[in-house]
């Protein structure tokens, strides 16, 4: 082939230098272009590794050769030529052009191939480097994979049930360290407790970066793949293979039973009635468990009914073909047996005649979850627990034990008691209140809660004021784990507020006609709002007022306003009969300037007895207005009303 007459390096002056251009090389035998590893199959290595590239511009200089050389080296090393071609410059070339690794260097490793271009065979120019893995280890480093897994939940045999309700088994692969996504598992099932060579995998399964991430590989036999075998004592196992193509040996073998037969007599599954929530809890095992089985073909009075929950005997019960569904009472000692789980309980029966018992009916799983909030109790599974503790009861004023008080009229009760044993985080206690319609307080058990710490109950007046004269008003709280409640015995609380009834509204002397209170009012706002209470022979010296202010945007007490709520008191040391009561607020900055433009105060007084009775008045409401038809907005600096 024509090259150059110059030295390699030396252009003819009257020959212009081409330097070629980068070009990329395509490996079509990667099992994913996109793939940043470059992964070859197992069966790539068979044979010289083909490389393909584009276009690379050839020199322009006729009669001259450009060289294409393929490098195969390690990650990251330097250029090392494992094949090259010349194409000389005056023949056109038909793309893309192919180069080839020797299948001698294609040996475990990660390795990186790329071109480099001479134009005119000088001047070396290399293109991009593309990466190549090749992986010849077997998944699991060549060792036995370990026996899958079958389910708890088939108790060691596979029945016709279960696979018409199921459609498949979902097996479980034991985790091996170099697994990688899109690893598959050819498997197997078969009679034979020693497989022959020559059995076939009836599937495979592929494993997903979700199986991976979550370290669950789990395999799906479908049921008409078991079916196919039959019933009798069958066989599980499986081999790796991963992406490359590596494939390990078998795995050790996982037996199970399958039985494919219907159920002797046409027994049907037996039935656990229960509430919506399909669960058996505590309020269920109040209202009572009962297994129902349905009529079975040649049906019997000499026959037997023997129903059992988790494998214990209930009494049996003689069988009536007459009486179908038959029903079997589960008793709480057996629903307890196995603990308070949650757990599953497997329901199924038999029927006996004469002293041998015919074969299982197919077998139910019924939800138990029997786990408390609290310490259980002897009469379990009553809702009353008379072993929590009681709660004790104090007015906020007469701080008396279990009893409240006039003094405690309008004012919240306390409530308290020592926590439970084993408390844990995210329990809930309520709280109940005689006759009040549901809750009325309610404590969540914290983090770092422990047995015995004092929990402290708020029960609001509007609450207490629904019952204000009981001589045993019953309080008792319940406690949840959200599946199941316990009750606490009620304290008796003697509950004797004397409320007095009748007392009117209070009165705005210095509003207009129209109950408003305005720039112009007498004495202006900022001097005070006078709140009248009209005198009242239930009004006596020696007596307290406390007036109640509300501020509102609103033009009858409505929308109240943040911060502008308040409380005058006033003790009436003298008081002759037959007058009324001013009571003057004086707090104009909070309580009454925030009520600009057509604002509003809510205003009503409580009443202290010197003797012990308690009063509140009806509310009344007067119109605030601090802006004037102009706009203008007037205040103790622009008292817009001043007489010239």
């Amino acid at each position: 082939m024509a090259k150059r007459k110059n030295p390699i390096g030396q252009p003819d002056q009257n020959t212009p230098v081409s330097w070629g251009r980068s070009v990329e090389v395509t490996v079509p035998a990667v099992l994913d272009p996109a793939d940043p590893k470059g992964l070859l199959p197992l069966k790539a290595l068979g044979d010289d590794l083909i490389v393909t590239f584009m276009d690379f511009e050839q020199g322009a200089a006729p009669d001259e050769s450009d060289l294409v050389e393929l490098g195969f080296m390690s990650k990251n090393g330097a250029f090392r030529k494992v094949d090259e071609r010349w194409y000389p410059t005056n023949d056109p070339i038909a793309f893309p052009q192919t180069l080839k690794v020797p299948r001698d260097l294609l040996s475990e490793g990660v390795y990186e191939v790329a071109t480099r271009i001479s134009i005119y065979g000088s001047n070396p120019n290399e293109g991009p480097r593309k990466t190549l893995t090749i992986d010849t280890t077997k998944p699991n480093f060549g060792n036995k994979p370990g026996a899958a897994e079958f389910p708890a939940e088939l108790n060691g045999t596979i029945t016709e049930t279960f696979l018409t309700q199921e459609g498949e088994v979902s097996v479980l692969v034991p985790w091996y360290a170099d697994v990688e996504a899109l690893d598959r598992a050819p498997y197997y099932w078969t009679s034979e407790a020693i497989p022959p060579d020559s059995e076939q995998p009836i599937r495979e399964q592929e494993f997903s970066a979700e199986d991976i991430a979550a370290k669950r590989l789990r395999i799906t036999v479908y049921a008409d793949e078991i079916r196919y075998w039959g019933s009798g004592t069958r066989y599980f196992y499986y081999h790796l293979r991963d992406r490359a193509g590596n494939e390990g040996p078998n795995s050790f073998l996982s037996a199970i039973e399958v039985d494919l037969s219907p159920a002797p007599g046409a027994l049907l599954p037996p039935r656990v009635p229960l509430s919506p929530r399909e669960l058996v809890d505590r309020q269920q095992a109040r209202d009572g468990v009962v297994v129902e089985v349905d009529e079975y073909d040649f049906a019997d009075p000499g026959h037997w009914l023997a129903v059992f929950w988790d494998d214990t005997p209930l009494t049996e019960v003689p069988v009536d073909p007459s009486a179908f569904p038959l029903s079997v009472p589960v008793p709480w000692p057996i629903l307890q047996a196995k603990g308070d789980g949650p757990l599953r309980a497997r329901v199924y029966y038999r029927i006996r005649q004469g002293t041998p018992y015919g074969p299982p009916s197919p077998t139910i799983s019924v939800a138990v979850n029997l786990t408390l909030a609290g310490q259980d109790h002897a009469k379990a599974p009553a809702l009353i627990n008379e072993d929590l503790a009681l709660v004790e009861v104090y007015g906020e004023e007469s701080q008396t034990l279990n009893t409240l008080l006039t003094d405690d009229f309008g004012l919240p009760a306390s409530v308290l008691l020592p926590l439970y044993d084993a408390p844990e985080q995210g329990q809930l206690l309520e709280l109940h209140w005689g006759s009040y319609p549901g809750v009325v307080a309610f404590y969540e058990v914290k983090p770092g809660d422990v047995a015995g710490k004092p929990v402290r109950f708020s029960v609001p007046w509007n609450v207490i004021d629904t019952d204000k004269e009981n001589p045993a008003l019953p309080v008792w709280y319940t406690t949840s784990n959200g599946v199941n409640q316990q009750q606490s015995l009620p304290t008796r609380v003697a509950v004797s507020i004397v409320v007095i009834e009748g007392l009117k509204e209070v009165v705005f002397p210095h509003a207009n006609r129209d109950g408003v209170l305005h720039c112009c009012s007498q004495p202006r706002l900022w001097e005070g709002v006078t709140v009248r209470v009209k005198a009242d022979p239930l009004i006596e010296q020696g007596d307290t007022l406390t007036v109640c202010w509300q501020g509102s945007t609103g033009l009858n007490g409505s929308e109240p306003i943040k911060g502008t709520y308040g409380e005058i008191e006033k003790e009436l040391t003298t008081l002759p009969p037959g007058e009324d009561i001013d009571i003057v607020v004086e707090d104009y900055d909070r309580l009454v300037a925030p009520m600009v433009n057509n604002g509003s105060a809510l205003v009503y007084y409580r009443l202290k007895k010197s003797m012990g009775g308690r009063g509140i008045s009806k509310k009344e409401f007067v119109i605030i207005n601090r802006t004037m038809p102009s706009g203008a907005v007037c205040s103790p600096t622009n008292d817009l009303c001043e007489e010239n």
